[in-house]
C-alpha cells in the first residue's frame, strides 16, 4: 500500500508529483489505519502484489523506496561518505542502500543501543550514540572534510544540527524524516564554514 494521501485539487497531481501536494497526509499519521488489521483506502493507494513476492517482501517495498529515492535522486556517487541520523527502519534501509550504492564510509547515529548494534551488524563504518558530544568533529576527523551526503531519518533539531555540522562544504543534505516540530538553521553560519 502507498500511504500518501492525494489532494485532488493540487497542481502537482496531473504532473504525477502528488507527493508534493498540500496538505501533506499519510495513512497512519494524519489518518487512521497504519496497524489496523483491515483498512479502507483509495484505489490509487493499492498495488497488486506479484505472485512470486511474499507478504514480508511486499511490506518493505514502500520504506525501501523512501531510502533508495533519498540517496539516488540526490546524486550520491560511488565512493561518497554518508551520515545517517536515525537508525530506525528508514535509517537502516538507507544504510543498506548507501552500502549497495558504493559509499566508502557510512556513519549512523541513534540513541538506541539495539538499533546501533543492528547498524554495525549490517555494515555501518561507525556508529555514534546521538547524545555524544562533538560527533561532527569526530566525523570530520575521519573523513578529512566532512561527509558528502547527510540523510536525516530522525527528524529532530539535534539530528538536523549534527548532520548539517558534519557536512563538507558543498555537501548534500536530504531530509527524509517527518519533523513534528520546526527546526531552525543559521544559513550564514553554514556559508561561512
Amino acid at each position: 500500500m502507498e500511504p500518501i494521501l492525494r489532494n485532488p485539487e493540487s497542481p502537482f497531481v496531473p504532473k504525477g508529483e502528488y507527493n508534493f501536494s498540500e496538505p501533506l497526509g499519510f495513512v497512519g499519521l494524519t489518518a487512521n489505519g497504519a496497524f489496523a488489521k483491515y483498512g479502507v483506502v483509495e484505489e490509487y493507494m493499492t498495488r497488486k502484489k506479484p505472485d512470486n513476492m511474499t507478504f514480508e517482501q511486499g511490506v518493505i517495498v514502500e520504506p525501501d523506496a523512501v531510502a533508495a529515492y533519498g540517496l539516488q535522486q540526490r546524486g550520491m556517487k560511488m565512493g561518497d561518505t554518508v551520515l545517517i541520523t536515525g537508525a530506525g527502519p528508514i535509517g537502516l534501509l538507507t544504510l543498506q542502500v548507501a552500502l549497495a550504492s558504493g559509499a566508502s564510509q557510512v556513519f549512523i547515529t541513534d540513541i538506541s543501543e539495539s538499533r546501533l548494534a543492528k547498524a554495525k551488524e549490517i555494515g555501518a563504518t561507525k556508529t555514534f550514540d546521538a547524545r555524544e558530544k562533538d560527533i561532527p568533529k569526530k566525523i570530520k576527523e575521519m573523513t578529512e572534510n566532512g561527509v558528502d551526503v547527510f540523510i536525516d531519518a530522525a527528524g529532530v533539531q539535534s539530528s538536523f544540527d549534527t548532520g548539517i555540522q558534519s557536512l563538507r562544504n558543498g555537501g548534500i543534505a536530504v531530509l527524509v524524516a517527518l519533523f513534528s516540530k520546526n527546526v531552525s538553521h543559521d544559513a550564514l553560519d553554514q556559508a561561512l564554514r
